[in-house]
Order: structure tokens, then C-alpha cells, then sequence
């Protein structure tokens, strides 16, 4: 009976460690675009999956690519934390928008298309600016 209790009182204090901020929503189906005007300094799309997971879309806007990332995330009231490994690698201002410099918006596209159609505004905004 006493080994019954202890198991008990261990389950319980598993459960008060191991609890969850009270502000950690699930963002599943939220897309972002985070963009700066400056040429050297990469967009990002942010697209919230099932099971706190996120995709990280960067684009290198002079070589025209985009790379791919697989994340965890976790929110609080003020950030989201965007995770691998356990290792805390971005983070969102959920008041702002903000990813380090770049100001987010949210999206209804998918963010790997909308990525994709600023990879040909950019070379037509370059070509325009050829004098031959």
C-alpha cells in the first residue's frame, strides 16, 4: 500500500514539473513572412504545424534560394521560441512580429509560394534597373 502511495505522490510530482505555460497556444495553421528591404539580409516564412512543429523557410535574396528547416516551437505570453534540439535558435515577438530585424506579417498563403513569387519580383526589380 505505502509502495502504491509513493508511486502515486511521484506521478503527481512529475505532472507539476513537467507543466505547461499557461500561454503556450497552439499556432497550428498561422503563417508568417518576415521581411527587410536591405538586399544582404534574408525573408523568412514561418509555417506552424501540427504537434508544435514549424517549418523555416530562409531566402538568400542574392543567390535567389530558399532553404528549408524543420523546428519545434513553444510560446509564452510575450515570445515565440523556436527550438531544435533544445536549443533555443529564434525568437518571435508575438506583440510586435518581430524575428530579429525583420518585421513579420501574418499570411493566409503558404509562405514557401509567397517566398517563391518574391524570387521573381526580385530579379525583374534587378533587370529593370540594365541599362542594355
Amino acid at each position: 500500500m505505502q509502495s502504491f502511495i509513493t508511486l502515486i505522490f511521484f506521478i503527481f510530482l512529475n505532472n507539476l514539473l513537467l507543466a505547461q505555460e499557461p500561454h503556450d497556444d497552439d499556432l497550428k495553421g498561422k503563417n508568417l513572412i518576415c521581411f527587410n528591404n536591405s538586399l544582404s539580409v534574408d525573408d523568412w516564412g514561418v509555417k506552424f504545424l501540427i504537434d508544435k512543429k514549424v517549418v523555416l523557410y530562409s531566402l538568400d535574396k542574392s543567390l535567389y534560394e530558399i532553404y528549408q528547416y524543420q523546428r519545434t516551437y513553444r510560446t509564452n505570453l510575450k515570445d515565440i521560441i523556436v527550438s531544435k534540439d533544445q536549443k533555443i535558435e529564434y525568437i518571435i515577438n508575438r506583440s510586435r512580429l518581430t524575428l530579429g530585424n525583420k518585421k513579420c506579417k501574418l499570411v493566409k498563403g503558404d509562405p514557401l509560394i509567397l517566398l517563391n513569387k518574391k524570387i521573381l519580383d526580385l530579379k525583374l526589380k534587378r533587370k529593370k534597373k540594365n541599362k542594355i
